[in-house]
């Protein structure tokens, strides 16, 4: 076999591996979502025995206005931080050595096509 068969091949049993993978994702998805909705159906019906139809409603409303508000903060407080002169900032020293590292690599590039 050829270099670039062996190349090939790598890529398309990645590839693959990648879609099943996606595939099984968004069946779990599709899944999940159903779930909920039979949750929030069954926990409707469960409210308006208790406090009536449209105060049921309200109430699961509620609820999820308030997951999603903490998705939103989660979201948020994962966002990365940037620095006074508006760059991210670098927390680890190793992802400062990789900058460095693409930084030279890319200089030398520039450097060597310079006649």
């Amino acid at each position: 076999m050829r270099l670039d068969q062996i190349a090939a091949t790598a890529m398309n049993q990645l590839v693959g591996r990648i879609i099943r993978r996606a595939a099984a994702a968004a069946v779990m998805v599709v899944f999940i979502v159903v779930a909920l909705y039979q949750f929030t159906v069954a926990g409707t019906i469960a409210l308006e025995m208790q406090h009536g139809a449209l105060n049921a409603h309200l109430i699961v409303a509620g609820i999820y206005i308030v997951l999603a508000l903490a998705a939103f903060a989660a979201f948020w407080m994962m966002r990365p931080k940037a620095t006074a002169d508006g760059m991210p900032a670098v927390s680890q020293p190793r992802e400062m050595q990789l900058i460095m590292l693409v930084e030279a690599v890319m200089l030398g590039y520039a450097l060597a096509r310079k006649k």
